[in-house]
């Protein structure tokens, strides 16, 4: 297990003791780990009967719109009351939450669930363990370990989860319990194939649109070990996808042969840009989110720069430069 300062039970009993209402935040710009995670902890809340709150700044993308309760999220910015209690998952640090963590009281207690390995453990009680695949699987160790009741609709939102953090098992954080994990989800009459479909590969026109745009900026390192494409609102714009969508791009940098640190830079509407990062097998992505304030995992990171889209790229870039070529000298 990863560093753990609060227990299953623990856990368990601050989320499910209280009778106030629960906000319930997944980080910034949402990715099926986060919005299963926060869908479970929203079933949970359900089956006890406690109110909860699901909010987030961003738009849920299109695609996890077949997960039961998706529905609920609300924008941050509609959300009238403060909240004593919430709980963050799948954030690395409280900044991921944005302004949903101002919805908090001053003294209100946060639950802090995650897998990152960069998580600064930021609430008053945490439950990190950075070697899980995702952090739906850390939410599913807890429901096992307190033998609390797993319903098909908690259980297709943390297989989505799953499913999406470790690339449909194609990872190299797809162990045997994550199989395991998956294979008790699936009893629970999930069709895999349609998670698989709706989470990893079914795209929209705009969406494909949106690939074939930023593809026109595909640029590889005269090294060969870095490429990166950049999105800019013009782009997103031209093909009529939402910001969300931006995420399909994220595989394609890392899929060409050679190529060891693959990024995606977008450029937001509020003046910062969000750098995506993923490695292959040598380089701790990590470390560079780090440097620039952000977080993630070893093989995946990322973070969120203010300055011009052609700027944060050559930064960013002088950085990744250095990285990759220690990593290399050291495993010549």
């Amino acid at each position: 297990m990863g560093i753990n300062n609060s227990g299953y039970s623990e856990i368990y009993e601050a989320l499910h003791e209280p009778l106030d209402p629960l906000l319930i935040v997944c980080h910034i710009s949402p990715d099926g780990d986060a919005i299963g995670a926060a869908l479970a902890v929203a079933h949970l809340c359900d089956d006890w009967s406690r109110p909860c709150v699901l909010v987030n700044d961003d738009e849920i993308p299109e695609r996890y719109n077949f997960l039961p309760g998706v529905e609920r999220f609300i924008k941050t910015q509609d959300v009238g009351q403060m909240f004593a209690y919430a709980v963050s998952v799948d954030c690395a640090d409280v900044r991921r939450m944005g302004e949903a963590w101002r919805l908090m009281i001053p003294d209100g207690q946060l639950i802090n669930i995650d897998h990152h390995e960069t998580n600064n453990h930021f609430g008053a009680l945490n439950l990190v363990e950075s070697e899980a695949a995702a952090t739906c699987l850390v939410l599913y160790r807890m429901i096992r370990e307190n033998g609390l009741q797993m319903t098909r609709a908690l259980a297709l939102v943390l297989y989505t989860g799953i499913v999406f953090d470790t690339g449909g098992f194609h990872y190299n954080n797809t162990t045997p319990e994550i199989h395991l994990a998956a294979a008790n989800l699936l009893s629970y009459d999930i069709e895999p194939f349609v998670v698989a479909d709706r989470v990893l590969e079914a795209m929209t026109r705009e969406q494909i649109e949106l690939v074939r745009l930023g593809l026109s900026t595909l640029h590889v390192h005269e090294s060969g070990l870095i490429a990166y494409v950049a999105i800019d609102q013009t782009m997103l714009k031209a093909s009529g996808a939402h910001d969300g969508d931006v995420e399909v791009l994220l595989p394609y940098p890392r899929t060409l042969v050679g190529v060891e640190v693959g990024l995606l830079f977008r450029e937001r509407m509020d003046g910062s840009v969000k750098v995506s990062l993923r490695s292959r097998e040598i380089v701790d992505v990590s470390e560079i989110a780090l440097s620039f304030g952000g977080g993630g995992h070893v093989r995946a990171a990322g973070c969120e720069i203010s300055g011009s889209l052609q700027d944060v790229i050559e930064t960013v870039m002088v950085k990744v430069e250095a990285v990759v070529q220690r990593a290399y000298s050291a495993n010549a």
